[in-house]
């Protein structure tokens, strides 16, 4: 019997830390095998190497369409070309962003996260934007019934009388996928703030403060790892859009979330060869491995604020910015400073529980 029946698809697998239905990888081997027979079709050389490659197995296991890349930035991403438009989207962003420090006794930072269907009309303008960015990293992620299927389950048939037309099917379970999406809104650091004392009159060091720093972490289900201790289930692309240009940059590590059978999490040792770090522009979006270690350290990396004249230069640790500016020059008071985030995680097969 072949693992690609349907009879248990509801099934919830979690595959290298990405939660799958049982039959996705035979829904990605008959993409593939639709995608090859139609080219063969082209070339006129008939389906026989699809056929042998089904028979020896080499595509029953393939290599999972999404995330693409371990790490993307995509420049000017996001324009709002209207200040008004812009001041609003930002208010929005401020009143909705519920993140807090994590204290001492907490393993996690507190905050709530929100989840919109794939299937769910956006309600606002926030709710809008993570649609489309669930919809640009889920692109492609389909596939055409062949005639096979159709006379196994009469998709995609007209009538007797006229050809059998294709049907696309998702290579996802639309009913458990969608966006999970919260907003950052930080304070960067400032020299206005009055210098704390020490008992004999000195000033004290506060370099501690956290600022807009984010702690590295993993993006994952931590309603589900309450339930299941060491079960880490993670979004497929993890995301951030930049809504300023000043704060912390972002850092991206090649370390993956250590699976269940290492509960001592002895994987996170050793060194890391390979990173990516991302400063924060206007309309920028980054997009990466969703089961990869991330965060903005800013301790190691201190904030950059972009000057208007497209350079940068490396921020002091106390110093003071007093605004951010929209596209056409004009100030923007409203959120001065702050550190905006747009962070959308893409999920697919899973819905996580507190979102």
């Amino acid at each position: 019997m072949e693992e690609e029946d349907n009879n248990h698809s509801n099934d919830f697998i979690i595959d290298e830390g990405f939660p799958v239905l049982n039959n996705f990888h035979y829904l990605l081997r008959k993409s593939k095998e639709s995608q090859k027979k139609e080219k063969a079709e082209k070339d006129g050389t008939g389906d026989c190497n699809a056929e042998k490659q089904r028979h020896n197995g080499e595509m029953h296991k393939n290599t999972d369409p999404i995330p693409r890349h371990q790490f993307a930035s995509y420049a000017n991403a996001l324009s709002m070309n209207f200040p008004s438009q812009r001041k609003s989207f930002l208010e929005d962003c401020a009143t909705v962003f519920t993140a807090r420090t994590r204290e001492d006794s907490e393993g996690y930072s507190s905050g709530s996260t929100f989840f919109l269907p794939c299937g769910m009309k956006p309600r606002c303008a926030l709710e809008g934007l993570a649609e489309r960015i669930f919809k640009a990293h889920v692109d492609g992620l389909e596939w055409e019934v062949d005639e096979e299927d159709e006379a196994k389950t009469g998709e995609g048939k007209t009538d007797d009388n006229e050809k059998t037309s294709w049907k696309k099917k998702l290579l996802y379970d639309p009913e458990r996928s969608g966006a999970e999406w919260w907003t950052l809104v930080l304070d960067t650091p400032s020299d206005n703030k009055p210098a704390k004392k020490t008992a004999n009159g000195d000033e004290e060091d506060d370099d501690d403060e956290e600022d807009d720093e984010v702690g590295m972490h993993f993006d994952a289900d931590y309603g589900l790892e309450e339930q299941v201790a060491g079960m880490m289930v993670h979004p497929r692309v993890a995301t951030v859009t930049y809504l300023s240009d000043t704060g912390v940059p972002t850092l991206i590590l090649d370390k993956k979330s250590p699976p269940m059978s290492d509960p001592e999490r002895k994987s996170l040792n050793g060194d890391i060869s390979k990173g990516w770090l991302s400063h924060p522009s206007f309309g920028k979006h980054v997009a990466f491995d969703g089961r990869l270690l991330h965060g903005a350290p800013g301790e190691y990396f201190p904030a950059v604020v972009k000057k208007h004249d497209g350079s940068e230069e490396p921020k002091a640790k106390k110093m003071k910015v007093d605004q951010v500016r929209n596209g056409n020059g004009d100030d923007n008071m409203a959120l001065g400073g702050k550190r905006i985030t747009f962070l959308v995680n893409v999920w697919l097969n899973h819905c996580p529980i507190d979102a």
